[in-house]
């Protein structure tokens, strides 16, 4: 299928999933996920990296944003271009520290180099421009400051697994759940046409940062890659 990435497309298709968005995530993922989460933020905290103003971006229904308010920053933007899925986070989490921001990636709630941390969790494959978002990330980033991404590299994939439990499983369940006759059809394409690791890397390199270090999450598939802004 075409992807069309087009932030308007995108909010739309998020809109009409949010309130199913949640309990399809950890069923499909036998509630892995959430280790995946807590295992960045027990990273950061390990780590010592400065933490006071962190930007979740693409954060959704906040299950990211919720684990890292463990690190006590003095703020968290948590942006997201789905109004829905924002709702869902605001119902889910309550806290002084939190402003949730319907933002996209290319204009963040920032000043330039006023930001210690930003995250995304599954959501830079979403991104219409990636490299456009990278520069508007590496503005508001703090030199040394850390880009931490959580996400499925798929394209490289070539697992019988892979395209039988994504490509059939994933979506007629999803299907049935959430209403959607298109999201998660998406989200199988999605993943497929992304960039593999090397790839995004090489971009991430192009937009000014360093690779520090990568997770392999599960089967070279789902990893937690961390930059920092040269």
């Amino acid at each position: 299928m075409e992807l069309n990435k087009n932030p308007r497309k995108i909010s739309g298709m998020f809109d009409e999933i949010a309130g199913s968005y949640d309990f399809l995530n950890h069923l499909f993922t036998l509630n892995i996920d959430k280790i995946w989460r807590r295992k960045l933020v027990d990273c950061l905290i390990s780590s010592g990296i400065k933490t006071e103003v962190i930007i979740d971006l693409a954060s959704g229904t906040g299950d990211l944003t919720k684990e890292l308010l463990r690190l006590n920053p003095l703020k968290i933007y948590s942006c997201d271009i789905s109004q829905g899925m924002l709702d869902v986070q605001k119902r889910k989490i309550s806290s002084p520290l939190l402003e949730t921001v319907l933002a996209g990636s290319e204009l963040l709630p920032r000043e330039k180099e006023s930001v210690d941390i930003v995250t995304i969790g599954f959501g830079i494959r979403n991104f219409d421009n990636p490299g456009k978002s990278l520069g508007e990330i590496n503005r508001v980033l703090k030199k040394n400051g850390m880009l931490i991404v959580l996400e499925m590299f798929g394209n490289s994939v070539k697992s019988p697994f892979f395209f039988f439990y994504f490509g059939k499983i994933v979506p007629k369940i999803g299907k049935i759940v959430s209403g959607s006759a298109y999201a998660y059809d998406y989200l199988y394409n999605s993943v497929k046409e992304f960039k593999n690791l090397s790839e995004f890397t090489d971009l991430c390199a192009v937009s000014g940062f360093e690779h520090v270090n990568s997770v392999n999450n599960f089967r070279k598939f789902v990893y937690t890659v961390y930059y920092r802004k040269i």
